[in-house]
């Protein structure tokens, strides 16, 4: 049967809703009414028996040959007779109006407001769409009107300097808006917040409204949370907190997410992803964006020096500075060691970009100290908190002790000993073992006659550099002290392949306990020269301070990327699961399973740190390129090896972090390991520990805190080994000793993270793109009024058919009896039987 479209508004279809008594609900909508056979199946039937039927009409009509019986009374009458029939047939066949009704159900829509402290930026405007928006949101203008009103001067300065979340706050009490009230009204409504962490909104319905449960929507007040904002989380995890909010109502019906921020996200999830998994779900995200886009600001990211450095010496110190809107101005940054300044320059910011400033300088004095690095804060930047950084930072006058052992003079040992010799922060000692003992007896050499004959002679030295030695050579008496130099008194090794023993050789070993990788079977010993190959650097290996040749990143992988070929590598299976590859074979040919062949490969190995240097080719990056680098990797990876002894080492109490630097909040785990006097391991179930803390800026005569006791416990089947943990809550310099010997300690900082000013300005590009991707909108304070008409529109409607039934409706029947008493009547008039 055709299709009948019929508004819900026309009289037509209102008529037939009621003569029928069809019923819907006031949200629906009938899109079209159609007539349609429930029984169409005996339509073959059907007409066949009309037919019959009809030609016993034709005929019942036309055989009575009376006269007074005119032709056209007969045709009617015929008629009658047929239109009656084709009733009582149709009835057969189940006629009926279907009604298609087209509605909605009563959709959750979740309400996902930022609690960052990036809220809390008072962006200063300038431009005249800023200051409006701003007087948009807090009721000055009409928010219904738009950015094409005025704005008076006494408004504009007022409007100067409105927090972030003040405008969110304005908005959300708009009562010109009324943007709660809707949804409120249209949809269920679930509010969260999220900084780091989602959390969700209960708020208590009034008491009138707890009787009538049924109420509760109508009678909370949808405004009554919103006083109670309080932007104060350190990160922002836009991503995790879709994602969260996603999993957490998965199959219920959704309107979509409602997401207020300036789209400052620093952790978690890619906020692009979270969108595109809203878009799977059929959940849009309708995104206010909050903030400025283009805010003056000076961000002092962060400053990348050494922790310890050497008197008199000088200290590279690098760091990264971007001035957002301040594109021609001009700045001084200043670099301050405790209370000296020590270094300053100008710099003049370009377009938004991050801009690195080397501050060398030289330390005159011993000690420890504050350095910070920082530019004085302009009235006009909308942060003032992210114009410095500081670390701490040890001078000493101490050199790191090196001891070089090596089978025979190769080329790698002569131009790494060459640049070891001329670094003044190390002291260098060598072993031969093919060389004459005669090269040790002149004034000032270098070389030693024999390898120490006691542990204690060579837990004297920070770093032992292993060449390409025979084992044998070394005796096992000798190998077993370097496990226990390492392991047990934090001592590092540096391992240094060669094409005849190392590390082919020290299968089976001592020392192939302490090597971060695995030699694997017949893969290790290549005594031959190969083809070509490069190295390359890993992510990790990235940012490596020892592989950190430069301080911008693209120009360290570039410098990298220039070294020369190497002609040898040693074949290794893989690294092993606790190391980390900073440098690899770049030849996929030799890659395994695990990936390609790690070249230079570290791990921790008990309190000790181990370094395998998987070729003997490096010299060919000082002889055949840019001489400058070799000095510069050789001399980092030397003192970052053998600072952690000379700083600690040699001592029955080894205490460790797992890192440096924490942010509040963080758990710090630490690690004892504990000697007796005669240096066996300590055997105590628990050993009892502390820690104090003291301001980063705070000054020598400035005491540490209370001391916080911290219990540790022994490590199962590690002898004296022992664990504790506790959680950072205090910023500061905290210091750790264990119970009865605070001669020996380790410091370490908890800083508040910085992340939430590091990016000052609203991310409008990103937040455009994330409601795009996810079928939503994005809307500044202007644009807000078309918010509730979007969501609308966006929402599914559902389509529903309602029968009405035609051949048993008092309708139908009422026809049959009026054609069935007209032929009746015509009959009788035309005296008929």
């Amino acid at each position: 049967m055709p299709f009948i479209p019929f508004s819900q508004s026309l009289p037509v279809t209102d008529f037939l809703l009621r003569i029928f008594g069809v019923k819907i609900e006031n949200a629906a909508n009938i899109s079209g009414v159609q007539v349609v056979l429930r029984n169409s199946g005996a339509i073959g039937w059907i007409m066949l028996l009309a037919l019959l039927l009809g030609a016993m009409s034709w005929w019942s009509y036309w055989r009575d040959t009376r006269e007074w019986v005119s032709p056209a009374r007969r045709r009617l009458l015929t008629a009658l007779r047929l239109i009656l029939f084709a009733l009582l047939l149709l009835i057969i066949l189940r006629p009926v109006l279907a009604f298609t009704i087209e509605g909605t159900i009563r959709r959750t829509l979740l309400q996902l407001i930022d609690t960052s402290a990036s809220m809390k930026i008072a962006d200063p405007r300038f431009d005249a769409a800023d200051l409006k928006r701003a007087a948009l949101a807090k009721g000055v203008l009409d928010i219904r009107k738009g950015l094409e009103q005025s704005l008076d001067a006494k408004d504009s300065v007022a409007m100067k300097t409105v927090p972030r979340v003040e405008l969110l706050r304005g908005v959300l009490r708009n009562d010109d808006l009324k943007l709660l009230e809707k949804f409120a009204k249209a949809y269920d409504v679930t509010t969260f917040t999220f900084g780091a962490a989602l959390a969700e909104i209960t708020t208590a319905a009034p008491a009138a409204a707890a009787a009538k449960p049924t109420d509760n929507q109508a009678q909370s007040d949808p405004r009554a949370w919103v006083d109670k904002l309080d932007p104060k989380s350190q990160t922002t995890a836009i991503g995790d907190a879709i994602r969260e909010l996603l999993t957490r109502k998965r199959g219920q019906p959704l309107a979509g997410i409602f997401l207020a921020t300036d789209g400052a996200s620093n952790v978690g999830t890619q906020p692009l992803e979270a969108a595109r998994l809203a878009r799977s779900e059929g959940v849009p995200l309708f995104i206010y964006g909050v903030g400025i886009t283009s805010p003056r600001d000076i961000i002092v990211a962060n400053m990348f020096a050494q922790e310890v450095a050497f008197v008199k010496d000088e200290l590279p110190v690098t760091v990264r500075v971007r001035g957002q809107g301040m594109r021609g101005e001009t700045a001084k940054i200043t670099l301050q060691l405790g209370t000296e300044v020590v270094a300053t320059k100008d710099l003049t910011f370009t377009d938004d970009e991050e801009q690195t400033v080397a501050l060398p300088f030289t330390p005159k004095n011993v000690g420890e100290f504050e350095l910070r690095v920082f530019i004085v804060p302009r009235e006009d930047e909308a942060a003032k908190d992210n114009n410095a950084v500081a670390q701490r930072l040890k001078v000493i006058d101490s050199k790191v002790k090196v001891l070089m052992v090596e089978a025979a003079p190769r080329w790698e040992f002569r131009y790494l000993q060459s640049v070891l010799l001329r670094d003044r922060r190390l002291e260098v000692k060598c072993w031969l073992q093919e060389g004459d003992p005669a090269i040790a007896e002149g004034e000032g050499s270098p070389y030693v006659k024999a390898l120490p004959a006691t542990k204690e002679e060579l837990f004297k030295y920070d770093l032992v550099v292993l060449g390409d030695v025979d084992p044998k050579s070394l005796g096992d008496a000798a190998i077993g002290w370097l496990g226990e130099f390492v392991s047990k008194f934090g001592g590092s090794c540096l391992f240094i392949a060669g094409n005849q023993f190392n590390p082919s050789a020290y299968r089976g070993t001592e020392l192939e306990k302490l090597l971060p990788v695995e030699l694997g079977e017949g893969l290790a010993k290549q005594p031959g020269p190969e083809r070509p190959t490069t190295l390359e650097l890993t992510p990790l290996g990235r940012t490596s301070p020892m592989m950190k040749l430069s301080p911008k990143d693209e120009e360290n992988a570039a410098i990298w990327r220039r070294f020369p070929k190497i002609y040898w590598v040693a074949r290794v299976a893989r690294a092993k699961p606790a190391a980390q590859v900073l440098l690899q074979d770049g030849d996929a040919t030799k890659a395994t399973r695990f990936g390609k062949m790690p070249i230079v490969a570290q791990q921790q190995y008990g309190l000790g740190q181990v370094l395998y240097v998987g070729t003997d080719n490096t010299w060919r990056w000082r002889k055949n390129a840019d001489d400058r680098f070799y000095p510069i990797l050789w001399g980092q990876v030397t003192q970052k090896l053998g600072l952690a002894h000379l700083l600690g080492g040699s001592k029955r109490t080894q205490l460790s972090v797992d890192k440096q630097k924490y942010s509040t909040g963080d758990r710090v785990a630490v690690y004892a390991r504990l000697y007796s006097t005669d240096f066996n391991p300590l055997k105590e179930p628990t050993v009892e520990g502390g820690y104090t803390v003291k301001p980063v800026a705070a000054g020598p005569s400035v005491q540490a805190g209370p001391r916080e006791a911290v219990t540790l416990r022994a490590v199962p089947e590690q002898p004296g080994m022992y664990r504790g943990d506790f959680t950072a809550l205090a910023p500061g310099v905290h210091r750790f000793a264990v119970k009865g010997d605070d001669i020996t300690f380790i410091e370490f900082t908890v800083a508040e993270p910085a992340f939430e000013l590091g990016e000052t300005a609203m991310n409008e590009a990103m937040l455009k793109q994330m409601a795009e991707v996810s079928g939503g909108g994005f809307f500044r304070e202007e644009t807000l009024v078309k918010l509730p008409e979007l969501i609308a529109t966006k929402t599914e409607r559902v389509q529903s058919t309602v029968d009405a039934e035609l051949w048993s409706s008092p309708v139908y029947f009422a026809l049959l009896l009026i054609v069935a008493t007209l032929e009746w009547y015509l009959r009788k008039k035309a005296q008929l039987k």
